[in-house]
């Protein structure tokens, strides 16, 4: 069988609660690679943390992290940064409407103000990436010290969705990143003309397999890119409209083995008696 390219977001798509992978998903996903098949995680997560959900699935599990900013291939971490005028922007856009924004390297966060407290308790989800470190940097001259690690970035802002989306539409003006959101409390910051589509790209044109051999699972609205240049599009039985209006294929939720149920029908994979 020739291979396959195997494409899963991790939040709403591969994990069952934002932190653990399905022993049958597990056991499909490996399966898969067993018959020579290709495997990464595609999410806005920094690298440290989609390693850690790559890990679960195994050695073999490639990452693409920071909505694809940054990719693993043959060894080797390829990045897309920023870049010092899109961090100009973003702190100056951010501040203006009384929002934090978050940066993030391959296993650092760092931010320039203090933000509230209920903000800050978004951040809780990095105490469980090992690896992290979460820094308060102070000035945007500090900030850009770290200019040529900074990958992307979020806004997180649950109670000022007006402030958000003035913000996102600013940013989105400036023509000096690529503006997407993984929720609707949120906004994600990407290097200029990179998504998750864009490192899938690139890898099926380093690994030579096209996109008619290319599935991709996903639930959310920094997936669609993803769906388009794949030939198999799958979108999650809990993802939004937008993703499944789209997606060729639906399978069952994140929670139900969705992933697993697909690829053992796909590849004729044997059903395993895992609970």
């Amino acid at each position: 069988m020739e291979p396959y390219l195997i494409i899963t977001d991790i939040d709403g798509t591969l994990a069952v609660d934002h932190q653990h992978v399905s022993p049958r998903t597990v056991a499909a996903l490996n399966a898969c690679m067993d018959q020579g098949h290709q495997f990464f995680v595609a999410t806005g997560r920094m690298y440290a943390l989609a390693k850690i959900i790559a890990n679960q699935v195994g050695p073999r599990a490639g990452v693409i992290g920071s909505n694809g900013a940054v990719y693993d291939f043959g060894g080797k971490r390829v990045h897309h940064l920023l870049g010092e005028k899109a961090l100009r922007a973003v702190n100056e856009i951010t501040e203006s409407h009384g929002l934090t924004a978050f940066y993030f390297t391959d296993d650092t966060v760092y931010y320039t103000k203090t933000p509230p407290t209920f903000v800050a308790d978004a951040l809780r989800v990095f105490d469980k990436g090992l690896t992290v470190e979460v820094k308060e940097v102070g000035t945007l001259e500090n900030l850009l010290a770290h200019k040529e690690r900074i990958t992307n970035g979020i806004v997180i802002s649950p109670r000022d969705s007006f402030g958000l989306k003035r913000s996102m539409n600013e940013l989105d003006a400036s023509g000096l990143l690529h503006v997407s959101a993984s929720n609707t409390d949120n906004m994600e910051l990407i290097p200029k003309g990179i998504d998750k589509a864009t490192a899938i790209q690139e890898l099926q044109k380093l690994t030579g397999i096209p996109a008619e051999r290319t599935i991709a699972f996903g639930d959310g609205m920094n997936d669609r890119g993803m769906l388009q240049v794949a030939g198999i599009s799958v979108a999650m039985a809990n993802a939004v409209a937008a993703v499944k209006n789209i997606a060729k294929y639906e399978t069952a939720s994140n929670t139900e083995d969705g992933i697993a149920k697909f690829l053992e029908q796909r590849f004729n994979l044997p059903h395993p008696h895992i609970n």
